[in-house]
């Protein structure tokens, strides 16, 4: 069989190749053309997938390596009893030690955070769920809102407006435009204007969920709250003047953690075995992802600990100089792509092991296990 796979999907070839050739194609500009003779599309979110792509096409299976699915036109996929899958979960770890690495920068707000002030998650999905896990464990306080569960079963659920209190807000909603409660444009300039002082908006779920003019409006009337976007509207052309507000800006890759991509990976092509009636056999990954990151955790103060051990696995900071520098050039659109084919390999604090552990105190060894989540 013939495979169609975006060019970006780390380990592509080498997993998918079990089943059929594969070709790799740029999942942004791909096109029916592209998809004669295939049977199986396996695509990233950059690519939609609907009725005028796949018009002609014999594709009978499409998997996203992401753990949405707002680029797949799945009325369309059932219409034409076209197979489809996600990835649900996979980068859901990443997004997670994206967030704590956003934390860990602001001077202060990780002492301020332990020390009392609360974070609000707004969808308690995959990554929300991991999230606030990982928070209390470290012993940092959270609300979360989201309609579709029951406070009875998640007891940190509040209604939206009690999440005004909340130091930070993370935004980890799929992007829904339909339904009781749409996730596009959710939280107003007015709403978000009534946050604590020196507040933090964080937004790694979906650029439409924070309208573009609602957040520079949100600037003018209270410079004091900062922003750091992982997701923006109108992917990948970025309002720069958007851009030069935020504490930390980054182009989409708080999922982009190679473990998360490789389990992404794994889950579309158990799921493409099970469409054709064949086993999937993983394969071994890379050299470099097959032994963890040691990491110790330095510092005198819990605060410190955290941020030294984050450091040592992954630093956003990075990922925010290398976007800015993108955003510089001529076409930054172009860089914004760029930047996401060229990512390096980053790992999850998951995949870490302390440095001295037996000898570690047990305070150390909580903290560790809290922090990394395992």
């Amino acid at each position: 069989m013939k495979i169609i796979a975006d060019e970006n999907i780390l380990g592509a070839e080498a997993c998918l190749g079990q089943f059929g050739d594969v070709e790799l194609v740029a999942g942004r500009s791909v096109t029916s053309a592209q998809l004669v003779g295939a049977q199986a599309l396996i695509v990233r979110s950059v690519t939609q997938v609907n009725r005028e792509l796949l018009a002609g096409s014999g594709v009978g299976f499409v998997g996203t390596c992401t753990i949405g699915t707002d680029h797949l036109d799945t009325a369309f996929l059932r219409e034409r009893g076209i197979a489809f899958c996600s990835a649900p979960g996979s980068n859901a770890d990443s997004v997670v030690d994206y967030v704590l690495s956003a934390l860990a920068n602001p001077p202060g707000l990780l002492e301020d955070l332990l020390q009392g002030a609360r974070v609000g998650i707004v969808g308690l999905g995959n990554v929300g769920r991991r999230l606030a896990t990982r928070l209390q464990g470290l012993g940092i306080g959270c609300d979360a809102y989201d309609p579709f569960l029951d406070p009875a079963v998640h007891p940190i659920l509040r209604p939206l407006d009690a999440l005004k209190r909340c130091r930070v807000l993370c935004l980890h909603t799929p992007l829904t435009t339909t339904g009781p409660f749409p996730t596009r444009h959710l939280l107003d300039s007015h709403w978000l204007a009534a946050l604590p002082a020196r507040a933090v908006i964080l937004n790694a779920g979906r650029g439409e969920a924070l309208a573009t003019q609602d957040l520079l409006s949100l600037n003018a009337k209270r410079p004091d709250i900062q922003l750091v976007l992982d997701v923006w509207e109108n992917e990948p052309r970025v309002d720069p003047v958007l851009a030069g507000q935020c504490l930390l800006a980054t182009p989409h890759i708080a999922g982009y953690s190679a473990d998360g991509k490789l389990k992404g990976l794994h889950q579309v092509a158990a799921a493409l075995a099970r469409h054709l009636g064949v086993a999937f056999v993983p394969p071994a990954p890379p050299p470099d992802l097959q032994q963890g990151v040691g990491i110790a955790l330095q510092g005198h103060t819990v605060a410190e600990k955290i941020r030294s051990g984050i450091a040592q696995v992954y630093d956003i900071c990075s990922d925010d100089q290398r976007f800015r520098q993108g955003l510089a050039e001529p076409e930054p659109a172009a860089a914004f792509d760029r930047l996401r084919k060229t990512y390096p390999r980053r790992r999850e604090l998951n995949t870490a092991t302390l440095i001295g552990g037996k000898t570690a105190s047990a305070a150390d060894r909580a903290l560790f296990k809290a922090l990394t989540g395992q």
